[in-house]
């Protein structure tokens, strides 16, 4: 009986990291509210409109590097050209571990280079 406890307790936490290592592999399922607001907050020093490009403060890096930019890219739409300039965007990724692949979109905007 005792034997048999422990062979369940062994299969439910083999079981947990299969299912915790599978779920790991999922692509980022979406961006809240919450993460795109933050995002911005931490980053619109280095987007501004009209000023020169500004390094990204760590804590715009490390949001950034959660989702490889895909909530900001999510905002970067018409409403964000008012405010952002957009062609800072390829030197914020590069300043924070190039996470933007070369000729991919983020958003409106084409990261330079690629095919």
């Amino acid at each position: 009986m005792r034997d048999m406890n422990m062979m369940m307790k062994i299969y439910t936490i083999m079981f947990l990291l299969l299912v915790v290592r599978t779920s790991s592999f999922k692509p980022f399922p979406g961006c809240s509210q919450t993460k795109g607001y933050a995002d911005l907050v931490y980053c619109s020093p280095s987007l501004r409109l009209n000023s020169p490009f500004i390094p990204p403060i760590p804590e715009c890096c490390k949001n950034l590097k959660i989702d490889k930019m895909y909530c900001l890219c999510d905002a970067v739409k018409k409403p964000f050209l008012q405010v952002f300039d957009v062609t800072k965007i390829g030197k914020l990724s590069h300043a924070c571990g190039d996470l933007l692949v070369p000729g991919s979109y983020c958003g409106l905007y084409k990261v330079p280079g690629g095919a």
